[in-house]
C-alpha cells in the first residue's frame, strides 16, 4: 500500500496563493466593469484612466480591506471601510471635475459587489489561512 510521506504545507500554501490571485481578478474585474459603465460610458472619462483608476483602488482596497479590516472584524466594517476609501479615491484620484456625488455612487455600487466579494474571501482565504470572526 501506498503512503504519502513528508509535510505537504508547502502545497497549502500554494493553493492560498491561487486563491489570493483568483480573487483579485475577481475583484479587479468588478471594480473596471462598474467604472467603466459609471466613469466612461456616462461621463466621458477615458477608458485607459478608468483601467489605471480600477487597479489602484483593486491595490488599496484588497490591502486595506480584504486583508486588514475583514481579517479582524465582520463584513459590515470591512464594506464600509472600502465605499469609503473606494470614495475618496475615486474623488482624489479620479477626474477632479466631477462631483463628489459620482464618486459615491460608483463606489456604493461597488461597495455592493464588495459585500459578496467580502463573503467569497472569508469564506475562501481567510478561513484556510488563519481563524477569523467570519468562521
Amino acid at each position: 500500500m501506498w503512503r504519502r510521506r513528508g509535510n505537504y504545507t508547502w502545497l497549502k500554501k500554494e493553493v492560498i496563493e491561487i486563491r489570493h490571485v483568483s480573487a483579485l481578478i475577481v475583484k479587479t474585474l468588478m471594480v473596471a466593469v462598474v467604472l467603466l459603465v459609471i466613469m466612461t460610458a456616462m461621463y466621458h472619462y477615458p477608458a485607459g484612466a478608468t483601467f489605471g483608476l480600477s487597479f489602484l483602488i483593486v491595490g488599496l482596497s484588497y490591502i486595506v480591506g480584504n486583508m486588514g479590516i475583514l481579517r479582524v472584524s465582520n463584513n459590515t466594517i470591512a464594506t464600509i471601510a472600502d465605499l469609503g476609501l473606494t470614495t475618496i479615491a475615486i474623488w482624489l484620484i479620479g477626474p477632479l471635475v466631477y462631483a463628489f456625488s459620482i464618486a459615491f455612487i460608483s463606489a456604493l455600487v461597488i461597495g455592493v459587489g464588495e459585500w459578496f466579494f467580502h463573503k467569497f474571501v472569508a469564506a475562501g482565504i481567510l478561513r484556510q489561512e488563519e481563524p477569523s470572526p467570519q468562521a
